[in-house]
């Protein structure tokens, strides 16, 4: 079943067995005996002791077990019901959310893998050194993590950046094109200095003024995007009787629809290599065979 442990038992590896020897022990310090038992229980027909359900952390310990020794096959009989009863990690728990991600990859749930993959970038934060991320994950999926990372810093700075180019326009000299749509040349900045104000208050009251680099926040995307959107603008409005209407300076639907774009425009963190894996994996598994592969 496992052509990996059939080259370690019978083979030329250090583990393999002698001539004329009937038992003997080998020592796997890297794996855990509870996932080995297991994948045990499945290869010598011990089904009844195959666990039912698995926690998120039991199911990826086991499917690490199995990609080691190229034999994930064997787990296609309860793939279905393990993914069922799997909760779907919170976004606070950054490594179960990638433990998760690994496993839809590896039982070739597509669908769950791209859903994930988009989560942690607008729903993770970056709490864990990756070294320490990477060595928990067994070296798995690094590309991936370090692809999310990425455009996850981008989308940040793309939202710092529309503020900080809204701020410098605010205080722009006279000389120079004013954001008020009725300003003159040397006139009052009544306009600006309210809508100013008005940002700087919601943003300090955010924690986010003076803007911060990117690297520098500990929130998510989406946590970002919801304190920025819910930046509340003022404006001087109509000055007097049959004046401008100022109303008209305020930037709150330039900004907002300037948000939804950066989300729009955030990259993939997925490639066509990685989606035709998952799809081969659920064909090894002969998982939902029939249906139709996007």
């Amino acid at each position: 079943m496992s052509p990996v442990l059939e080259r370690m038992l019978y083979g030329s590896f250090a583990e393999s067995n002698t001539p004329g020897q009937s038992n003997w022990t080998i020592d796997l310090p890297e794996m855990r005996p509870a996932s080995f038992a297991i994948l045990a229980n499945i290869c010598h027909g011990h089904f009844d002791q195959v666990p039912k359900t698995l926690w998120t952390d039991e199911l990826f310990d086991l499917i690490i077990l199995t990609h080691y020794y190229d034999c994930t096959t064997v787990l296609a009989p309860w793939a279905e019901r393990w993914l069922a009863n799997v909760r779907e990690p919170t976004a606070f728990n950054e490594l179960d959310m990638y433990r998760y991600l690994f496993i839809c990859q590896e039982l070739g749930d597509k669908q769950r893998f791209e859903i994930t993959a988009r989560r942690l970038v607008l729903e993770s934060r970056e709490v864990m050194r990756r070294e320490e991320l990477f060595e928990q994950l067994g070296g798995h999926m690094s590309h991936i993590v370090d692809r999310i990372d990425t455009i996850r810093e981008g989308a940040i700075e793309a939202m710092l950046g529309l503020f900080r180019e809204l701020s410098d326009i605010l205080v722009v000299v006279d000389e120079r094109p004013r954001w008020c749509k009725y300003a003159s040349y040397m006139g009052p900045h009544r306009c600006e200095s309210m809508i100013l104000g008005s940002v700087v208050f919601c943003l300090t009251r955010a924690g986010l003024w003076p803007l911060p680099d990117a690297r520098e926040v500990e929130d998510t995307v989406m946590g970002l995007y919801r304190k920025m959107t819910g930046v509340v603008i003022h404006d001087i409005g109509r000055v007097e009787k049959g004046g401008n209407d100022h109303a008209k300076c305020n930037p709150r639907d330039f900004l907002l629809e300037r948000l939804k774009r950066i989300l729009v425009d955030m990259g993939d963190p997925l490639v066509d290599e990685e989606r035709k894996y998952v799809v081969r994996q659920r064909q090894k598994l002969k998982i939902g065979i029939g249906a139709v592969d996007c």
